[in-house]
C-alpha cells in the first residue's frame, strides 16, 4: 500500500497539478484493499483508477464509490450492452472503458453511448485505434479518448495494425485526420502475408 501510493506521489509531484493521472489497477485488488488505496490516493487529484476489483463485482464498484470522490472507471472486459445496463442502474462507475470491437462493433457501442449518456457516466474507451476513436468523435458521452501509440513492442493490441493502414498519429494530445483520405483514413492493407500471426 505505502508503495502503490508512494509512486503516485512521485508522479504527481513530476508532472505537477495541471497534467490528469489515471490509475490501472487491472482487476488486481479486493475491496478491502481498493477501499484503503483509494482513501491514501485522494489528495493525488487523480482522473479515475480504472478496474480495482474483477469485472463481475458490480455491487462492490458501488459500495466503493460511497467512499471516495475518485472517479471509477472500467469495462474493458465488459461484452454486451446487458451488461453496461446493469453496471448503470447499479451505480457501479462513472466512466465506461469498453472495447468497441469487444462488445460487437458500431452499433454496439453507440447504445452503450446512449446508455452512458442517459445516465450521466462518461465513455472513454478502452485504448485507441480508430475504432474506439470513431466512437469517440461521434458521442457526446465522451470527452475524451485514450491513445496507444504504435510500438515495436507486442503486447496484445496489436491485431488492427496487422490488417489496417492509414491511422492518425497524435501530436500534442490532438489527432488530425487526413484531408486526403475519406472517413478515418484507414486502408486495408493489401497483402494477407503482411498480418500472418500464427506460426
Amino acid at each position: 500500500m505505502k508503495k502503490n501510493v508512494e509512486m503516485v506521489k512521485v508522479v504527481r509531484e513530476a508532472v505537477g497539478d495541471d497534467i490528469e493521472i489515471m490509475l490501472e489497477a487491472y482487476m488486481g485488488f479486493n475491496f478491502p484493499y481498493a477501499r484503503a488505496l483509494l482513501k491514501e490516493l485522494e489528495p493525488y487529484n487523480l482522473r479515475w483508477v480504472e478496474e480495482l476489483l474483477l469485472p463481475d463485482e458490480i455491487h462492490l464498484f458501488s459500495k466503493l464509490k460511497e467512499y471516495t470522490d475518485i472517479p471509477l472507471s472500467g469495462g474493458e472486459h465488459e461484452y454486451t450492452r446487458f451488461g453496461f445496463h446493469d453496471l448503470a442502474t447499479a451505480g457501479a462507475l462513472d466512466i465506461f472503458q469498453f472495447d468497441t470491437n469487444r462488445v460487437g462493433g458500431f452499433t454496439e457501442a453507440q447504445k452503450i453511448c446512449t446508455l452512458a449518456q442517459v445516465h450521466g457516466i462518461e465513455v472513454i474507451p478502452h485504448g485507441g485505434q480508430m475504432h474506439n476513436l470513431h466512437v469517440v468523435m461521434s458521442s457526446f458521452a465522451s470527452p475524451m479518448a485514450e491513445y496507444f501509440p504504435k510500438t515495436d513492442i507486442e503486447v496484445g493490441n496489436e491485431m488492427f495494425w496487422y490488417i489496417f493502414d492509414g491511422e492518425a498519429v497524435a501530436q500534442n494530445g490532438k489527432l488530425q485526420l487526413d484531408d486526403n483520405r475519406p472517413g478515418v483514413g484507414l486502408t486495408l492493407k493489401p497483402n494477407p502475408e503482411q498480418f500472418n500471426i500464427i506460426e
